[in-house]
Order: structure tokens, then C-alpha cells, then sequence
């Protein structure tokens, strides 16, 4: 969990070094395209194939809801601190809890209750009314944390009849050609250096997918989702260190709040599994 956590804050590192050179539509490509290369390698032989397994409209319109979450999140890098980014990005998991409620008729106890709550303090921390403005870039933002759920719901619905590998293998197959045809438009030929940063992008966004999952294996939830907030210094520091952003006390803080308010609900569903086996 401290490699996705590590990955994921090297990642607006990357976007925003190469964003002046390449557009965020393009980015998304080569991410996915380097992902899909070191998942073919990895991926035993007998698991490379077509067969969606009756779920390939869940996958495309997975497919489609991840490069929408993608992109947005890139352009919110460039118009945004890094922390400010991260931050909003520990959202993700409270609208996750709201559409399964909604969509999937889950149960809204009063752990998620909180959490929710918590998640929309740490919101108003972060915006301080009225002082920060809600910007394109604060949006863009929010609306990917939006999509990543959307596109979390959809693979918790098809996870009973796949592997994680197996689900992000076909995700990639559809998320590759149509990341290409959206980027023609905008087309560069990426500098050598720009390439190798996109290529660390896709090869460590796989792994940190990886690790996630074998973390989930290793332990209980609830005991390695806190350790996913090491996102947020790393993040701070690293805008801090290369790109020369400060420290925002309200960011890091309505970033523990909302923080907080996974891990709450993370621990609270762990111990009601516990009980209902």
C-alpha cells in the first residue's frame, strides 16, 4: 500500500513535467499504452485473450469512465497544487459509498453516515469559505474523483465473475484504441525524456493497481487504507521541492478530515464483516 501510495504521488509529478509538452488527452494514452505492454508481459498466456466473459459492455463503459476520470484529473494537476489535487482525490472512496447506496441499493449505516459528513467537512476546510474560489481547476478535480468511483462500482459489479488481472486487462484493451482516436487531434511526437517519464507513469500505475490488490490480501482493509495517506505529504513535498508550491495548512488538514472519514468507514465495514462471518 506504501508503493501505490508513493506511485500515486509520483504521478502528478510526471503529468505536470510533461504537460507543457504534451497534451493531458495524450498522456492518458501513453499511460494506458504502457500499462497494457507490462500487463501482456506479466499476464500468463492463457489469460491474454477476447473473451469478456459476457462483460464487455461493463468493461467499455468502465473503460470510458476511467479515461474521463483520467484526463480531468491530469488537466486539475496542471491547474492545481499537487496537494490540493491529492486531497480532493481522497473523495473518491465517500463517492463510492454514495453510489452504492444509490446504485446498488446498499445499506447506509451510520459509519458511512459519518464518513460522508467527514468528507464534506474536510471540503470546506480545504475551500475555507469564503476564501478559495471554485475554480475550473478545483471542478475538474472533484468531477474525476466523481468518475474514478464510478468506474470502482462498475468493477465491484463485474468482480464476481472476473480476476482483478483479468478486469483491468480487458479495461486496458478498450481504454488503449479509443485514448488514441480522442488524442489525434492533439498529436505531438513526445521528446525521448517526455516518453521515459509517460513510460515510468504506465509501468508503476499497473503496479501500484498491483500492490493494491496483494495488500488487500495480505491484511484486513482496514489496517492498509491509512497507510494510502501517505499520499498527501509526499505530494505536498514534492510540489514544494519541484515546482516551489507551499505548504497550505487548510489543504494537508481538510485532507486528514476527509482522510479520516475513509479509514473510519473502512475499519467500521471491516469489523461488520467480521461479525456477519
Amino acid at each position: 500500500m506504501a508503493l501505490n501510495a508513493v506511485m500515486s504521488a509520483l504521478d502528478t509529478v510526471f503529468v505536470r513535467l510533461v504537460a507543457d509538452e504534451v497534451h493531458p488527452l495524450e498522456i492518458a494514452f501513453f499511460r494506458n499504452l504502457f500499462s497494457l505492454i507490462t500487463l501482456f508481459l506479466i499476464l500468463p498466456r492463457g489469460e491474454r485473450t477476447l473473451n469478456g466473459n459476457g462483460l464487455w459492455p461493463l468493461h467499455g463503459m468502465r473503460a470510458v469512465l476511467k479515461l474521463v476520470a483520467m484526463v480531468t484529473y491530469f488537466l486539475a494537476i496542471t491547474m492545481l497544487p499537487l496537494a490540493l489535487v491529492t486531497a480532493i482525490a481522497f473523495t473518491m472512496p465517500l463517492f463510492v459509498v454514495l453510489g452504492s447506496v444509490v446504485f446498488l441499493h446498499e445499506n447506509l449505516g451510520r459509519h458511512r453516515l459519518i464518513a460522508l459528513g467527514a468528507g464534506f467537512v474536510g471540503m470546506l476546510v480545504i475551500l475555507r469559505p469564503p476564501g478559495m474560489e471554485i475554480g475550473t481547476g478545483f471542478a475538474l478535480a472533484v468531477f474525476s474523483a466523481v468518475a474514478f468511483a464510478g468506474g470502482a462500482l462498475l468493477m465491484k459489479v463485474s468482480s464476481g465473475r472476473e480476476t482483478p488481472l483479468r478486469i483491468v486487462w480487458c479495461n486496458l484493451l478498450i481504454t488503449v484504441p479509443i485514448a488514441l482516436l480522442v488524442t489525434m487531434p492533439v498529436w505531438v511526437w513526445p521528446s525521448p525524456q517526455a516518453l521515459a517519464l509517460m513510460a515510468l507513469q504506465g509501468i508503476g500505475g499497473l503496479f501500484a493497481q498491483l500492490s493494491v490488490a496483494r495488500a488487500m490480501k495480505l491484511a484486513d482493509a482496514s489496517m492498509v487504507i491509512p497507510v494510502d495517506f501517505l499520499r498527501l505529504p509526499i505530494a505536498a513535498l514534492l510540489g514544494l521541492a519541484l515546482f516551489g508550491e507551499p505548504l497550505k495548512l487548510w489543504v494537508l488538514l481538510g485532507g486528514t478530515v476527509i482522510f479520516a472519514g475513509v479509514i473510519y468507514s473502512a475499519r467500521a465495514e471491516s469489523r461488520l464483516a467480521r461479525l456477519s462471518t
